[in-house]
């Protein structure tokens, strides 16, 4: 009896233990941060983020801004901003501000060059959450950052939020705007859980993604806001750890109208995969001449069992753009290869108000076919107004790939080519104007079938 009523004692006393760990908080301005937007808070932040770190607790942003430069995380703990609290990354491009450090990852990684820089920074970490109704503002309207053809790639301009070789990454409720480059990239990191946050990137200049997903397994992404000049939410695989285990649901993507990237989009980085994704209730709207949907295997990617349904288009040049095609791209220790598309499903699609004349495309490329799609219940009133019926597509070039570079195709709705098993069911297809075009065109699609 003596021994169970210490083991209880002792068990008791460690869930209290934990417990008390939990509910610690540490208060930025108790660290001497001023909040005052002026001032430099950054080694203040870091103190209280150093306290924090494996305790479970919590760093508390109360009202105020904050100005600060990079931000170093730590395991089993929270970033919590108030309402009435901003984040704001410091306009300066010396290292203090913002180190470059290029990401560690288990496997060669195309990535390795890019995302050197970034605000608020985890790296090989576990059990982080961001959360609060506060704000963080990149401030990426800072004139180097502006001028990306002077600056050269991107790693020279940080990232809102990155996570590198993380596990359990949980960021919900908190708005961020204006990001320098990507807004928020996670690479080579596991369970990751992106709820409920808004995005708006503002119309600046290129290479600001909403969302950026690379080589990550079991992520969810749902009930999100993004607004992004560049792509909205993008999966990549820089590496042989590839993406799965993806649910994306509930978001609107809203592209602004910039010539720029696309709504929803896996690519154009593809050398691991892109495997087990069920996405569902997206609005996906803005992409001015480019596309809603977008599947890519450009460097070798598998492509396998991705299910879409249940959204809805507008305002875009295209509905889908597929491409299985061959841009020789690769990693050290391996040889570059043709990568795969299949099984794919997009179900429930509404699409009107279309930017552009372009059909949805769905292409391989000579000896590699995209095998076994099935669209249904797809209505799509698509612009029309072509009068010609004559043009020539062009197969892939080996350039940099959007589905508005093919052009206005033979086909008004959708052009299939090279193509192993394609089904249409219950499909509605209309024109807004008069199109001299048929509404599908295939060639060398081994099966089709309109039900």
């Amino acid at each position: 009896m003596t021994k169970y009523f210490l083991f209880f004692a002792l068990l008791i006393s460690i869930q209290c233990a934990t417990k008390e760990t939990k509910n610690i908080t540490h208060n930025v301005y108790d660290y001497g941060a001023t909040g005052d937007g002026v001032t430099n808070d950054q080694i203040a932040i870091q103190k209280a983020i150093d306290a924090c770190k494996g305790t479970g607790g919590k760093v508390i942003f109360p009202e105020g801004s904050f100005l600060t430069g990079q931000l170093m995380l730590g395991n089993n703990m929270t970033l919590q901003l108030d309402s009435t609290a901003t984040i704001l990354g410091i306009q300066s491009d010396a290292e203090d501000a913002y180190p470059h450090h290029k990401i560690e990852t288990r496997f060669p990684n195309r990535m390795l060059e890019d995302c050197q820089r970034r605000l608020i920074y985890g790296n090989h970490v576990k059990n982080v959450t961001i959360t609060g109704k506060g704000k963080i503002d990149g401030q990426g309207d800072y004139d180097p950052w502006m001028n990306v053809k002077e600056l050269g790639t991107e790693k020279d301009r940080p990232s809102i939020l990155a996570f590198v070789g993380s596990k359990n990454i949980t960021v919900s409720d908190i708005t961020m705007v204006d990001p320098a480059c990507w807004t928020q990239v996670y690479i080579e990191s596991d369970s990751i859980t992106i709820r409920n946050i808004k995005v708006h990137t503002g119309n600046l200049t290129p290479n600001r993604d909403g969302i950026d997903i690379v080589d990550c397994h079991k992520v969810l992404i749902e009930d999100c806001d993004i607004k992004s000049e560049d792509d909205g939410i993008c999966f990549k695989s820089g590496s042989e750890y590839g993406c799965k285990d993806v649910v994306v649901r509930n978001c609107t993507i809203d592209k602004l109208n910039v010539n720029a990237g696309n709504c929803f989009k896996l690519g154009t980085d593809g050398l691991g995969s892109f495997m087990n994704f069920d996405i569902s209730n997206l609005t996906l709207k803005n992409a001015f001449q480019n596309s809603a949907i977008v599947l890519e295997s450009m460097d070798g990617a598998v492509i396998d069992n991705i299910n879409i349904s249940d959204c809805e288009i507008s305002n875009c040049g295209q509905a889908v753009f597929m491409l299985l095609a061959d841009r020789k791209r690769t990693v050290p220790g391996r040889k570059p290869r043709i990568g795969s598309i299949s099984n794919i499903h997009l179900k429930n699609i509404n699409g009107r108000d279309y930017t552009k004349q372009y059909p949805s495309i769905i292409t391989g490329i000579e000896g590699h076919n995209i095998q076994n799609v099935v669209l249904e219940n797809l209505n799509l009133q698509l612009k029309g107004g072509i009068q010609k019926t004559d043009q020539t597509v062009m197969e892939y070039d080996g350039k940099y790939p959007e589905g508005s570079k093919f052009g206005n195709t033979n086909a008004y709705a959708f052009y299939v080519r090279h193509a192993d098993k394609v089904d249409f069911i219950g499909c509605k297809i209309s024109a807004e104007e008069e199109d001299a075009r048929e509404w599908l065109i295939q060639e060398k699609v081994a099966q089709l079938n309109i039900q």
